[in-house]
């Protein structure tokens, strides 16, 4: 099943934005939640404070549940009084006895009553800052005073100097030690606090989603505008076909990123283009070589069988149709010549003596030198290479022949064998009439021919250099001309040389 990238994408998108989102609303949550929480606190904070400043002015057997202390007799006096059974320290007033009121006694202390009504939060009840409740707990874990508080609150163990905030229930609660061995619980209902924030945290899901929804469309439509110039390429290529090769993607329209794959994709269009021509001309021309000599053996087979002939004008007709026969298979031969080489040629790579496989070519095409009055010359030095011996020596074969055929009367030709650094070159040069500049670039095309009439004349197919270069550029090598008209040909062949055995000297015999 084929993967969608743009699904991809769009799946990419939407893990970013969910991560960056989600991230930046549960970072903004907790800061709100802990603000809100800190304005809480602070109340609780204030609260605290007041009723520990009110309980500092209590006296310390009040806040520890103990006896008061004796007054101190009066001098001569009658004896100390001392409470009636049962009495406990709750009673309306803890100061000293009102029959020891005097000068040596000292001003009155505070009563009970004024002390507990200073134990409060300020304002009137009812008006206090979200409803705040509270509970004074002594020492023996007597509750001293309690405003609001819920039913269900337990006695409190507060540490010196380590207040303790928590919540109970939808309740936020502060205890704290107080002086005397006290305990101190302030309080407050929390649930607007909570709604608030569940509100809060509504509406960031409700905004993150939004975003979430903004950046995945405007993924889809960035998808869709990155993609827009592949389908384009995609519509142009699939109009390419044997009938319409002549299409081009349009490199203006596309983005940056893409000019480089439209730019390979209309080369390799080119190409494609460029091979279907030389195909079609290739079977015309190929159609055309051969139909001449079939031409040939039709028109002598149907003349010479039109009447009685002679036996000499019998042999002469059987010539010419041989002669047909010959070029046909010269033409055949070429052909089959150049498929193996558009196939790779050979699939046999072994160690080849270049040197010897030209000599050997060299030598079977002398003969045909010398009958046309031609010197022949060689400089050969030792070369190996990795390739087809066969192939390379039909390669110099049809140099040396089209040196031979289109050479000028009394003109000489020399080949040559070296190593120039990892390559082994083949240099065949001749004093012909040279080839025009003009036609460098087309002389290793397939049937192309310089002058065509005088081809024709020569027995010249067209095929020689095309089969050498296809040859050539199968061995991983390359062909080519320096020509100038009335001084001449040289082509070059170069192939990848094998490596040097240094020879009793230390080089490679033969090495430049």
């Amino acid at each position: 099943m084929a993967r969608s990238i743009r699904v991809r994408l769009l799946l990419w998108y939407a893990v970013v934005l969910t991560g960056v989102v989600g991230g930046f609303a549960g970072l903004l949550y907790s800061e709100v939640r802990a603000a809100r929480l800190a304005e809480v606190d602070a109340q609780l904070d204030a609260a605290a404070a007041s009723l520990e400043s009110a309980l500092r002015l209590f006296p310390p057997f009040e806040l520890a549940g103990e006896w008061p202390p004796p007054p101190p007799p009066k001098r001569g006096g009658p004896p100390k009084k001392k409470g009636p059974p049962g009495w406990k320290p709750d009673r309306p007033e803890f100061g000293p006895d009102p029959g020891f009121e005097g000068p040596e006694f000292g001003p009155k202390p505070p009563s009970r009553e004024h002390l507990m009504s200073s134990l409060d939060l300020p304002g009137p009840p009812g008006s206090r800052s979200g409803a705040l409740y509270f509970g004074v707990w002594r020492a023996d874990g007597g509750v001293l005073k309690a405003v609001d508080l819920p039913p269900d609150t337990p006695t409190p163990t507060a540490i010196p100097g380590r207040p303790a905030r928590s919540f109970r229930g939808s309740n936020r609660e502060l205890v704290v030690a107080g002086p005397g061995g006290t305990s101190i619980l302030v309080g407050r209902p929390a649930e607007t606090v909570a709604s608030d924030l569940t509100a809060f945290a509504w509406r960031l899901a409700g905004t993150g989603a939004a975003v979430l929804a903004v950046g995945l469309a405007g993924g889809w439509l960035v998808s869709r505008r990155i993609f827009r110039p592949i389908a384009a390429i995609t519509d142009t290529a699939s109009r390419i076909s044997a009938d319409n090769l002549s299409a081009r993607i349009d490199a203006a329209t596309v983005d940056r990123e893409l000019v480089g794959l439209a730019g390979v994709l209309n080369a390799a269009f080119g190409r494609l283009e460029a091979a279907f021509d030389r195909q079609a001309r290739f079977t015309a021309d190929a159609s055309h070589e051969l139909r001449t000599p079939l031409a040939v053996i039709r028109s002598q087979a149907e003349l010479t069988l039109s009447r009685q002939r002679s036996p000499d004008e019998y042999q002469e007709a059987l010539h010419t149709c041989l002669r047909a026969a010959v070029r046909m298979a010269d033409l055949v031969d070429g052909l089959l010549a150049l498929s193996r080489a558009d196939a790779g040629g050979s699939a046999v790579r072994e160690p080849v003596e270049l040197h010897r496989v030209t000599a050997d070519a060299v030598e079977l095409c002398r003969p045909l030198a010398e009958g046309a009055g031609l010197r022949l010359t060689t400089d050969f030095n030792p070369v190996t290479v990795q390739g087809d011996a066969g192939g390379l020596g039909r390669v110099v074969g049809n140099l040396v022949t089209n040196a031979i055929r289109y050479n000028r009367p009394g003109g000489s030709i020399h080949v040559g064998v070296e190593r120039d650094g990892g390559e082994a070159v083949l240099t065949v040069r001749d004093t012909g009439e040279g080839i025009p500049e003009e036609h460098h670039a087309h002389v290793f095309e397939r049937f192309y021919r310089v002058d065509k009439a005088r081809s024709r004349a020569t027995g010249g197919s067209g095929l020689g250099l095309a089969i050498a270069k296809a040859i050539v550029e199968a061995h991983g090598g390359t062909i080519g001309l320096q020509s100038k008209p009335g001084q001449g040909s040289v082509f070059h062949v170069r192939v990848p040389a094998a490596p040097a055995r240094p020879g009793p000297g230390g080089r490679e015999p033969g090495a430049k």
